[in-house]
């Protein structure tokens, strides 16, 4: 009984202090994100009926579209760093099969950010599981994305 009790409290400290957040704790842009609106030059940008996700964990962002069926159209791997008010997206990485910016390491092209780049976005606010950010684009275009975290 006393090997069974010990088991137990093993797997209940390996289950209550697994860790969530890889390299510690990100603050609020740690989790998973919706797009809920996108809109260029104050105009509202048609998604579709496709949604787009951002997920942050340690210092990596993915990016993904998926369909209406939850199948994934495209899959982008970016880094990130936030200084102040700037979120810098860092669409650079490269490995063996796949030069910098290329592949999975592309820019999510549907967002209108610029591939084999780092893109500076204003943070405009990030609160409430809602964040909202803004990029000015290579042609002067100013998008703005309100997401809503879900989870």
């Amino acid at each position: 009984m006393k090997r069974l009790s010990s088991y137990i409290i093993c797997v209940a400290a390996l289950l209550f202090g697994a860790c969530t957040h890889n390299n510690g704790d990100i603050g609020p842009l740690f989790g998973t994100w919706v797009l809920d609106e996108m809109t260029i030059d104050d105009t509202p940008a048609d998604l579709g009926h496709n949604n787009t996700f951002m997920q942050f964990q340690g210092h990596i962002v993915l990016t993904k579209l998926i369909d209406p069926r939850h199948s994934m159209l495209r899959y982008c791997a970016g880094t990130w760093t936030r200084e102040g008010d700037v979120l810098a997206l860092d669409y650079t990485n490269s490995d063996d099969n796949n030069p910098a910016g290329t592949g999975t390491y592309a820019a999510p092209e549907w967002l209108l950010l610029e591939t084999n780049a780092i893109n500076r976005l204003n943070i405009l606010s990030i609160d409430n599981g809602h964040m909202r950010l803004r990029y000015i684009d290579a042609d002067g275009c100013t998008v703005v994305y309100n997401f809503r975290k879900t989870h």
